[in-house]
C-alpha cells in the first residue's frame, strides 16, 4: 500500500500526539519531584520502539481506544531521548 498525503499526515499527528503526551507527563512528574534514572530511560525508550516495530510488521488492523500506531510509539520514543539527553546534559553541569 503506498502512502498517500493524508496517511503522512495522520502519521504526523500521531507522531507529535505522543511526543506531547510523554512531554507532559514529564512535566507533571518534575512539579511532583519525580525523576526517572538514566536506565528507566533507556528501558522505556527501548519498549516503544519494540511496539512500534510490531505494529509496523501487523497487518491487523488498528482498532480499539488503547491501540496507537507505531508513529505514536516512535514519538514517545523520541520525547523520551530527548528527556534522556537533557536529563545527561544536566548531571554533567551539576559535576
Amino acid at each position: 500500500m503506498q502512502n498517500t498525503p493524508i496517511q503522512k499526515e495522520i502519521a504526523e499527528q500521531d507522531y507529535q500526539a505522543g511526543f506531547t503526551r510523554v512531554m507532559w507527563f514529564a512535566k507533571q512528574a518534575r512539579r511532583r519531584g519525580w525523576k526517572l534514572s538514566d536506565r528507566q530511560l533507556v528501558h522505556e525508550i527501548i519498549q516503544r520502539e519494540r511496539a512500534a516495530r510490531i505494529r509496523e510488521k501487523s497487518s491487523l488492523p488498528m482498532i480499539g481506544a488503547e491501540v496507537r500506531s507505531a508513529a505514536w510509539n516512535h514519538g514517545q520514543a523520541d520525547a523520551l531521548r530527548t528527556l534522556l539527553r537533557a536529563q545527561r546534559e544536566n548531571t554533567k553541569k551539576g559535576l
